[in-house]
């Protein structure tokens, strides 16, 4: 299988990243120069690149040049601490997949996951849906994610109503939120009141603040609760076990 490849030369924001990626099921190859990346390619072509901006040895950008030069395709995740203003436009013009703030750690490792994943899925565009799970610590959510991940839905996990406010006003690409009845730090229906309230606040005009589709989660199977939430305005209520084929039928009736 072939390896995504990271190159940086920060010790810590690359051992983040692998174990990350390694984590997902993702083999990993790491360089810390130019030189070392130029090997690894000779090596092996790998699936998808994530290239620090300044290296030690040279510039991203010229190392972008060289790739580009070999092969037109293979996604090219140019990432910097850097302003992107700075550079997006003449890293686009050059080829660039994309340029991330690395300093947004989870954002750019969705985003190694998302296209690692359309790479192996063989298609040029695969259909690749972000959603956020909210779940307590007893749910098996990363042997949901990785079912979920088989048939194209990326799982990004969160464990409180705080970290999952973060990810929603964050991160744009998100289209819809699975939640656990109780949190550590309130319940699902204080998040989905939260959410609402910002959503009217800003009358739906702000890019980040939108009304996703919100599902409840839970071995709660008694029907007077499952009216009542649904009477709360949540989209769909689904209780444990879980039966993928069907949740993501119940997905695709609200992301497509």
């Amino acid at each position: 299988m072939k390896k995504i490849l990271l190159i940086d030369d920060s010790d810590t924001y690359i051992w983040s990243l692998r174990k990350y990626l390694q984590h997902r099921g993702y083999p990993v190859k790491t360089a810390c120069t130019l030189n070392e990346a130029r090997a690894a390619i000779q090596e092996e072509i790998p699936l998808v690149i994530c290239c620090d901006l300044d290296l030690p040895d040279g510039s991203g950008m010229d190392f972008l040049d060289e790739v580009r030069a070999a092969d037109k395709e293979l996604p090219f995740i140019l990432v910097s601490c850097h302003d992107k203003d700075d550079y997006e436009q003449e890293a686009r013009r050059r080829g660039a997949t994309l340029c991330m703030d690395k300093m947004k750690g989870q954002l750019v490792q969705d985003k190694l996951v998302e296209y690692a994943y359309r790479q192996l899925s063989g298609e040029k565009t695969p259909t690749f849906h972000k959603l956020l799970f909210v779940y307590t610590e007893d749910t098996s959510a990363e042997v949901l994610r990785a079912a979920m991940l088989q048939k194209g839905f990326d799982l990004i996990l969160v464990s409180s109503i705080e970290e999952a406010k973060r990810r929603i006003f964050e991160d744009k690409e998100i289209e819809l939120i699975l939640c656990n009845l109780e949190l550590p730090d309130g319940t699902a229906m204080e998040l989905f009141h939260t959410l609402r309230r910002v959503a009217g606040m800003f009358q739906m005009k702000n890019p980040p603040v939108r009304l996703l589709p919100f599902f409840i989660l839970t071995e709660n199977n008694d029907l007077a609760t499952e009216y009542e939430y649904r009477h709360e305005g949540v989209n769909d209520y689904i209780t444990a076990p879980v039966n993928i084929p069907e949740l993501i039928r119940r997905v695709l009736f609200f992301v497509e």
